[in-house]
């Protein structure tokens, strides 16, 4: 499919399932894979939308300077759109949580239920720091390579089926890392230090839900408790995990997901 903000850029999604419609937006780094051990069982119950965000997974990759969070927005609402999707729930994480939280406010209309996972909000200055970092695309390149090189084979091999599932899910992680261009790494990280969604979090209307892992080393929990403090009736559980909450603790994930969005 086309992008509204760019005629050109396609769009790679999976759907699955027969139901309501549920929205999945990955984070930075990752892409439409991050939610292909939640979608079989959510399935059963909804039908799911996964989409690669461009510059990720299989969609195409715009040059360095397209990134933004609200063409970010516009590529998902233009998503769907394209689909029909007139009523859906939308699940976020991490960047996609920052970008779910502005589609929730540019389309009230349109997001039903909205549930973000340790999402960004503010760009904090760690992030800006990180973000305005321009190193060569060569050297990026090789930490690709290196990335692919070290961790694969580790986590290709039989006895990582006996490793939880943090260890388990390293090698799609590196894989989606290095399926990314050194540009919309570094285009969608000066995204995100760039923009602020803390004046669109009162014009939220639908039902929200935000998911913290205590032990995030990534997004401060703070930026979830901001939402949870200032989405008006919003809920917010916190759970014994990481960044990759939905890879530490997949089962419960899809419960408590299922259970608020009905």
């Amino acid at each position: 499919m086309t992008d509204g903000q760019a005629p050109y850029l396609r769009i790679h999604y999976h759907v699955e399932g027969r139901g309501p419609d549920v929205l999945l937006i990955h984070g930075w780094s990752s892409s439409r894979r991050m939610w292909q051990h939640l979608t079989p069982a959510l399935a059963r119950t909804h039908r799911c939308w996964s989409l690669d965000l461009p510059g990720f997974g299989d969609s195409d990759k715009p040059g360095d300077d397209w990134y933004s969070i609200p063409k970010f927005t516009a590529s998902v609402r233009h998503f769907m759109e394209t689909m029909g999707l007139d009523q859906v729930a939308v699940v976020g994480h991490s960047m996609g949580g920052m970008i779910a939280l502005d589609l929730a406010s540019a389309s009230a209309d349109r997001v039903t239920r909205l549930v973000v996972i340790n999402p960004v909000v503010t760009g904090r200055a760690y992030l800006r720091a990180f973000a305005r970092l321009r190193p060569r695309a060569s050297l990026l390149q090789r930490t690709h390579e290196l990335s692919r090189r070290l961790i694969h084979p580790v986590v290709r091999h039989p006895l990582s089926t006996t490793l939880n599932n943090g260890v388990r899910y390293l090698g799609r992680r590196a894989e989606d890392f290095t399926r990314a261009t050194p540009e919309s790494l570094l285009g969608s990280g000066r995204a995100i230090a760039d923009f602020d969604a803390r004046p669109t979090l009162t014009h939220i209307t639908a039902p929200t839900l935000v998911i913290l892992g205590k032990f995030d080393a990534q997004v401060p929990n703070s930026e979830g408790h901001l939402v949870a403090a200032q989405v008006p009736n919003a809920r917010l559980l916190v759970y014994t995990a990481g960044h990759a909450i939905t890879d530490d603790r997949p089962g419960e994930m899809v419960r408590v997901i299922r259970d608020f969005i009905g």
